[in-house]
Parts: C-alpha cells; sequence; structure tokens
C-alpha cells in the first residue's frame, strides 16, 4: 500500500495507532514500575493531568508521570498551566531521571492511540502560553497545521525545556513544510537513541556515585553522552533537502 503525501493519510493513521500500541506493549512493565516507584516516593498520584493544546483549535488533557513532590510554603501558589517552569528543588531523584531521559512523557502514547496527538508533530502547549506565543511569536500559530506530537523537530535539536520559542516555532514549520514519512521514521530514530543513551548516562553515573560515597556534579560518562547528542542534534542549522524526501508535503496539514 503507497502512503499519502499527508500526514493525515489513512496510512499515517495507521501507523501512529501500530507503532503507539507496540510502544505501549513494550514499555508496559517500565511504565508500571516507574509509576509505582513515583507513587511510593512521593506519596501522590502517579500521574500528572493537564489540558494542552493539540492542534488548530483543538485541546486534550494528557497525562505525563508526576515528577515533583507536594508543594511547600509559598510554592503552593505555584500554578501549572501559567508558570513556565516548574521547581527544580521539588523534583525528586526519580523525577530529575524521567525529566532528562523525557521518560515521564510516555504515557502519552494513550492520547496517540485516541487520536488526539501523533507520534511525531510539535509538542502540546498549555492554552496561556499557546496564546500568549501566538502574539509575540511569528509563525507560532502555523505550527497548529498538524497534530501535536510525542516528539518532534525541534526537539531532536535540542529545543527542550526552557529553549528559543522562537527556534521551536521555526523548527515545527520547517518539519511541517518539508514533511515526509521518512522524515518521521528519522526523528523516531533519533529521539530513541537520545532517550537510550540519556538513560544509560544516568544510570551509570549514579551507580559511580554510589560506589564513590559522594556526589558528583555530572558524571565523565554522562557529559559524553549529553555532548554527542549536542553534535547530533543541536549543533547546526538544520537543512532540509526536498530531493532526499521525495515523498514531502509542502504546506500541507493533517
Amino acid at each position: 500500500m503507497r502512503c499519502g503525501a499527508s500526514r493525515s493519510s489513512r496510512c499515517g493513521r495507521a501507523f501512529d495507532v501500530i507503532t503507539a500500541a507496540v510502544l505501549l506493549t513494550l514499555t508496559a512493565p517500565l511504565l508500571l514500575g516507574l509509576a509505582v516507584a513515583g507513587r511510593l516516593q512521593l506519596r501522590r498520584p502517579a500521574l500528572f493531568r493537564q489540558v494542552r493544546v493539540v492542534g488548530s483549535g483543538r485541546l486534550a488533557e494528557i497525562a505525563k508521570l508526576r515528577t515533583l513532590g507536594v508543594p511547600r510554603g509559598s510554592e503552593r501558589c505555584w500554578d501549572p498551566d501559567t508558570c513556565w517552569s516548574a521547581p527544580t528543588e521539588r523534583c525528586t531523584p526519580l523525577g530529575s531521571f524521567l525529566r532528562t531521559t523525557h521518560l515521564d512523557e510516555l504515557p502519552q502514547l494513550v492520547n496517540v492511540l485516541r487520536g488526539e496527538m501523533s507520534l511525531v508533530g510539535p509538542r502540546p502547549e498549555r492554552p496561556y502560553f499557546a496564546r500568549r506565543f501566538g502574539q509575540e511569536v511569528p509563525g507560532y500559530h502555523d505550527r497548529n497545521r498538524m497534530p501535536a506530537g510525542l516528539t518532534g523537530w525541534a526537539q531532536v535539536h535540542g529545543q527542550n525545556g526552557d529553549t528559543s520559542i522562537h527556534d521551536r516555532a521555526r523548527l515545527d514549520n520547517q518539519y511541517i513544510e518539508n514533511w515526509s514519512f521518512w522524515l518521521d521514521l528519522m526523528i523516531l530514530a533519533r529521539t530513541v537513541a537520545a532517550t537510550v543513551a540519556s538513560a544509560a548516562g544516568s544510570l551509570i553515573g549514579a551507580s559511580r556515585q554510589a560506589a564513590a560515597g559522594r556526589p558528583a556534579d555530572r558524571p565523565p560518562f554522562k557529559e559524553l553522552i549529553l555532548a554527542n547528542s549536542r553534535l547530533s542534534f543541536a549543533d547546526s542549522e538544520p537543512a532540509f533537502d526536498n530531493s532526499s524526501f521525495s515523498n514531502s508535503s509542502h504546506g500541507g496539514s493533517r
């Protein structure tokens, strides 16, 4: 079967559903273990739910593995829907590991199965910030031409966390205007490789700290992993060669 040059094609949706189902099945034991560990460590529900913008005029409730402990004192007025950065002092060791590896995003595979998100696309944003960025950042609303994704072109180029929204919007729109099935496969492969490398670096670093009996700012192995990740994904201006993506759909929506 030949897939059409549109992310909204039946083949595109079938690929999302099949891949998400396989990933969810394979990672179910890991998800269960992380959820139980988080519940025991934080004494709070394992999942954190939040409404996000997942496309043009579309909202959906997405879930993440919880990474923050109970707010204390003045932190009780912290609103996750309108505050950009989470208070890192409330992040547990497990939470830091989940955030570093992005494994806290795995429950969003359920959103992919429901058809609310895709595997690859612009990351979903909170409505408050989506409105704000839409007014301040040129081309930001254009990224809503495609459904939000679990990972994206901006993310494999290092645009996570507190990074430039202008760069994210530019990279998201580059992805949309040059979309192809093979580009999605490349983004997924890079995402898996970066996640595995980050998890391995974190675990080896933690083992070395435990063996040494003292904390370390950053283990050499993890430093090497992060350096390689930056070289692979974020050290150069991303460029598209249309001849490499023969099935590109320019400006299309899904």
